[in-house]
């Protein structure tokens, strides 16, 4: 979290502008503040990006806006194998509800993705991180991978609990083209071992440090789809 071209993904993202008020808290996101529910992060970063999953609904739309900040997370890649479970608190932000998580179900969906899409610039020294569970014969071998403009690059590899949530938090900052930028990640899934093998997701977080902007970059205030060149009819 696929459009593949001749074995690469040409990774396409699309902006609009939007007048309504649901971004309206981007200019006061380093203002944002966590819980103590398990979403980690150095004494000096701010939230750059959020997306608490509630409310998605695959029957409806592939893609989820973040719910704090610029982003979007593209789960097309998933196919008929996306659905919706019970969330968690793991990782949310202070005033929200445990709610709903993207789940994925069935060995089938070995090798798919969904995509994670946000506006970076102004922002440095970046880390995500999400709340996870598998069932026991869920997807346990799954990577996080970036977009470097040329590829893929494996960025980590993360397994999920079989028995609990618990938070994947990935350090980012080493990978300097991600600082400044419109930022492209996915997450590719696998190791399921039978047709009701799952995972879910919930409470993705973006953290990092305020760094000058690039000049003339514009403060974009829309972002869609990562993956998808098509939607569901």
């Amino acid at each position: 979290m696929s459009r593949l071209n001749t074995g690469r993904e040409s990774c396409h993202i699309e902006f609009a502008r939007e007048t309504s008020s649901r971004n309206a808290c981007t200019a006061a996101v380093a203002c944002v503040t966590l819980s103590l529910f398990g979403v980690a992060g150095e004494a000096n970063a701010a939230l750059v990006t959020h997306w608490n999953l509630n409310g998605v609904d695959p029957s409806v739309s592939s893609v989820a806006q973040a719910s704090v900040g610029t982003g979007a997370i593209d789960f097309l890649g998933f196919g008929n194998g996306a659905g919706v479970m019970q969330g968690t608190t793991l990782g949310m932000i202070e005033g929200e509800i445990a709610g709903d998580s993207l789940s994925v179900a069935g060995s089938g969906s070995n090798g798919k993705s969904m995509g994670i899409g946000f506006d970076a610039n102004g922002w440095g020294d970046l880390s995500i991180s999400f709340a996870c569970r598998r069932s026991t014969t869920g997807f346990f071998s799954n990577r996080l991978e970036m977009w470097d403009g040329l590829g893929w690059m494996l960025l980590a590899k993360f397994t999920a609990n079989a028995t609990a949530w618990e938070m994947q938090t990935i350090d980012l900052s080493s990978f300097d083209v991600l600082d400044n930028s419109i930022a492209q990640l996915r997450v590719v899934i696998d190791g399921a071992t039978s047709s009701s093998g799952s995972i879910r997701f919930d409470n993705v977080s973006v953290m990092g440090t305020a760094v000058p902007a690039p000049a003339g970059a514009l403060a974009l205030l829309g972002l869609a789809s990562c993956v998808a060149r098509r939607r569901r009819g």
